[in-house]
C-alpha cells in the first residue's frame, strides 16, 4: 500500500510522513525533495530558471515513480493533488490522507520560511490556500493537525487505515 499525504504547505506532511514510515518500516519519499535531487537545483531555483509549468511536470513525473514501490509513504508538494490527473492517480495506486490545517497555523509556520516559492505574502498564500481547499478535501481520510503531534498523528493515521 501507498499513502499519499496532501495538505498547503506548512501543514506538516514531511514530518508527518516520516514519523507514519518509521512506524510502519516503510520507505519514505519526500516528493519535493525527489525533485530536488532529479533537478539538481532547489525548489525556488526551479521555479525561477524553469517554471512552474516545468515544476508540475517533474512533480507530476516523481508521483508516478512512486508506484514502483509496494508500500511506501508519500509527502507530496501542497500542489500535487491540484491536478486531477494527480488526485486520480493517488487514488487508484494508494490512500491519500488529507493533513488538514488551519491557515493561521500556516502562517505562524511559516512566517519566517523563504525557501517556499509560493509564499510570497500572506494574502497571496490565504488566496491560495482557499482555492487549494477543494482539491484536499478528495480523499480518503483527512485528519486535522493544530495541538496534535506527528507521532500522535502517525498513530492515527495507522489506526484508521487499519495498519498496525
Amino acid at each position: 500500500m501507498r499513502i499519499y499525504l496532501t495538505g498547503f504547505m506548512g501543514a506538516g506532511k514531511t514530518t508527518v510522513g516520516e514519523a507514519l514510515a518509521a512506524r510502519l518500516a516503510w520507505p519514505f519519499v519526500d516528493l519535493d525533495t525527489s525533485i530536488e535531487e532529479s533537478a539538481g537545483l532547489a525548489l525556488r531555483e526551479i521555479f525561477d530558471t524553469l517554471g512552474e509549468v516545468r515544476f508540475r511536470q517533474l512533480e507530476s513525473e516523481g508521483l508516478r515513480r512512486t508506484g514502483a514501490l509496494a508500500a511506501c509513504v508519500v509527502a507530496t508538494g501542497g500542489g500535487t493533488p491540484v491536478d486531477r490527473e494527480n488526485r486520480a492517480w493517488m487514488q487508484a495506486h494508494g490512500r491519500v490522507v488529507w493533513l488538514d490545517v488551519a491557515f493561521e497555523e500556516v502562517a505562524t509556520r511559516l512566517r519566517d520560511d523563504r525557501r517556499r516559492p509560493l509564499y510570497s505574502d500572506r494574502e497571496a498564500a490565504a488566496l491560495l490556500f482557499e482555492q487549494r481547499r477543494p482539491a484536499y478535501s478528495e480523499n480518503d481520510l483527512a485528519v486535522h493537525v493544530e495541538g496534535r503531534s506527528a507521532a500522535g498523528l502517525a498513530v492515527a493515521i495507522a489506526d484508521a487505515l487499519g495498519l498496525r
